[in-house]
Parts: structure tokens; sequence; C-alpha cells
């Protein structure tokens, strides 16, 4: 027999709570808090009230973004048991009903028979490392989001001030154009400079060798004498410029960062290793991928873990109608959808012979073919449960 439960309904700044004995055996009321010390210690009360009679009591919430963490750090710190469930649960749940009628009250009750109907995880410590990967990932994506803004603003100034640089410099984000993009915001500033002068600035800035410098300088002098500016050095393109150029570095470098703090969280977890030996998978998508993945013991089977990320065929079956080559469902986590796709398109365009591509090229050329982006989707499926079977082993990658 279960213990007992409080079920709360977590909103923006407020919660309904209410105490469960059983499935349909309600302790309480269902009452309104505040998200304040004052609103959690009302309902920690009813649950010290069922545990001091049943001898312990779980507190069952969804999970709602950010809004549930303020109770979630209370119940930690008073070390009660928590479960936070998928919001889709106490859904189905629900939607069981004939009427299945959405209120903040109704919403304590389902939420309490999905924990009387099926057995859930509690939440621990080590739930936290993940959810802090998980939320310094959404900011690392948040950071890459910006940046690829601002180098569209960075890109339109310098097509402007510096017309055809990118014939010189394919990729203007390397240190030896961003170095010279720094000290000269407009192609005037360097055309009274020498060569020579140049490959000093090059060699103090980015710390390339003479010969490289030198050869860098005449490249780059070559396109100045030649080049005519679209905008005049007084114009607001140029301070656009200059603005961007820094903003460009110093966005790169807060992102490097922010990898590097997530790096040292899970550079002792043997996952780390194992995705690394993925073809296709390097040191960034690793770190990334564990943020998304989160602590694996809590699936039973790579099945669930297919579904959690969404790339679970839907099933729909009526008369003649098989069901098969239908869309994935997508109701799972998108962002960890995104990096499986990168992995696999990474490990067919890299080409080396594993039994990921060789699933892929099987797929491309059966008797009906699948088509790039579907056969995509199937590696994609078939690498999550690649992932899982290494998790479970401790074994590496095998061709």
């Amino acid at each position: 027999m279960k213990s007992p439960c409080v079920a709360v309904d977590v909103s923006k700044g407020k919660s309904y709570y209410q105490g469960f004995i059983e499935i349909d055996k309600p302790a309480c009321k269902a009452t309104s808090i505040m998200h304040d010390l004052e609103g959690f210690r009302l309902m920690h009360e009813t649950g010290q009230r069922l545990k001091e009679t049943y001898g312990d009591v779980v507190y069952v919430f969804e999970s709602t973004g950010i809004y549930h963490k303020a109770l979630e750090i209370f119940l930690m710190n008073q070390e009660e048991k928590c479960i936070i469930l998928n919001p889709l649960e106490a859904s189905k749940i629900r939607k069981t009903d004939l009427r299945s009628t959405k209120t903040d009250v109704r919403d304590c009750k389902s939420i309490a028979k999905a924990y009387f109907m099926k057995d859930y995880r509690i939440h621990n410590q080590k739930d936290e490392l993940y959810e802090k990967m998980q939320s310094m990932n959404g900011h690392y994506n948040f950071l890459v989001q910006q940046l690829r803004e601002m180098k569209v603003h960075f890109r339109n100034a310098l097509d402007s001030v510096y017309p055809r640089f990118d014939e010189v410099y394919p990729n203007p984000y390397l240190d030896i154009p961003m170095s010279i993009l720094k000290r000269h915001s407009h192609p005037d500033e360097l055309k009274s400079k020498r060569v020579e002068t140049i490959m000093k600035y090059i060699m103090k800035d980015t710390k390339h060798r003479e010969s490289k410098s030198m050869d860098e300088a005449k490249k780059l002098k070559s396109y100045i004498d030649k080049v005519s500016s679209g905008s005049r050095s007084s114009s607001y393109e140029v301070t656009i410029l200059k603005t961007m150029v820094n903003k460009v570095s110093d966005q790169e470098i807060e992102i490097e960062l922010c990898l590097d703090e997530m790096r040292d969280l899970i550079i002792d977890l043997p996952i780390y290793h194992q995705l690394m030996s993925i073809p296709g998978v390097g040191d960034n998508l690793a770190i990334r991928l564990i943020g998304e993945l989160g602590d694996l013991d809590r699936f039973e089977r790579s099945e669930q873990l297919v579904a959690y990320a969404g790339i679970d065929p839907r099933v729909y079956q009526s008369g003649q109608m098989t069901g098969e080559h239908l869309h994935i469902t997508k109701k799972g986590n998108k962002h960890l959808r995104t990096l499986l796709f990168l992995a696999v398109s990474s490990n067919i365009r890299i080409g080396k012979q594993n039994s990921l591509l060789d699933f892929y090229n099987k797929k491309r050329q059966q008797a009906n073919p699948l088509a790039y982006k579907a056969a995509l989707i199937a590696c994609a499926n078939k690498l999550l449960r690649i992932i899982f079977g290494m998790y479970q082993s401790g074994m590496n990658f095998h061709k």
C-alpha cells in the first residue's frame, strides 16, 4: 500500500494543495496558498499531520518550468520525499473522466490519482545535477541564439564598411580578421599603414609566427589598396561595426565559459566518455546531450527514453489501416531531438563505417526506401537505443 500524499497543483506564484490518504480518500479540502514561506509552511503542516498518523508522506506536483522550483527547494530543505510529474501524466488521468473538466481543485485529484495508479521515482540529489545541466544547456542555447542575431547585424555592417571582405576572409570570426577589425573599423585607417606595421599588429594580437603574419598582412594590404568602402568614416555603420565586433567576441567567450562550466560538472561521468566514443559526437555535443538526456536511471526500457525524446512513431490502427509509417509524436524533449538530429547528421557526413551509418544506408536502399529526413529520424531512434544500451552495459560505442 502506498504512502499518503500531498498533491500540489502549481501555477505562477500560487498553488492549490490537498492531502490524500488513498486514491479516492482525501484528507482535507483543496486549499489555495501563495508561494511564500507562510503558504509553504501551511501546506507542510498538512503533510506532517499525515506523516504522524500514517508514518510517511510524499509530496507530488508537476514540473512547470520555473514555477515549481520554489516549492521543490522548500521541500528538499525540509528533507521531504518529492515526486515531480511530467504534466502529461496528470493530463492523461483527467482526460479519462467522461467530463474532463479542468479546475485547480480537480487538478489536485488528478495529480493524486496519477501517484496512486503508477510507480514514480522519488526526486533525489542526483536529479539536481542533471537539472542544473539542463538549465545551463538552456542558457547555452540562449547565448548561441543571441550570437546568431549579433552576427547578422555584424555582417550587414561589415558588407557596407568593408565590401567583399568575405572574399579575403570567408570566415571573418577567426582571430586575424577580428583583430584587424577591432583595431580599424574603417578601411581608410589601414590605407596609410605599411605591411610591416600590419604584420606587427597581427603578431601582437594573435601570437602567430612572423612568416604567417607577414603573409596575412600582404593579403590584407592588397585588399585594402583596392577596396572602396560603402560608408564614410563618420557613418553610423562604422560605429555599429565597431560595437558588434566587440560584442561578438565577448559573446563567444561567454559561450565557451558556459560550456567549460558544464564540462566540469560531468567530466567524471562515464556517460560523457561513452558519448564521445560515438562517431560524429564531439565534446560540445556530448556535454549538451547529457544536459538533455538527464539521469538515464529513471528509464527502465529504451522505449521510454525514445518516448521522452518524442521520436516514437504515432500508433493509429483501425480496420485495414495498419498504422505504419506515421509521423513521430513530438511529445517530448524538442532540444534532445535537435541534438540527436545533429549527432546522426554528423555521423553520416563523416562517412566512417559504423553500425549507425550501416543502418542509415539500409533504410535508404531498402525496397521501400525512406526519405532523407525520415531515415535520419530512424537513425536518431536507433542512436537513443544504443546510448541506453551503452549506459546499462558500461561499454563504449562498437562499430
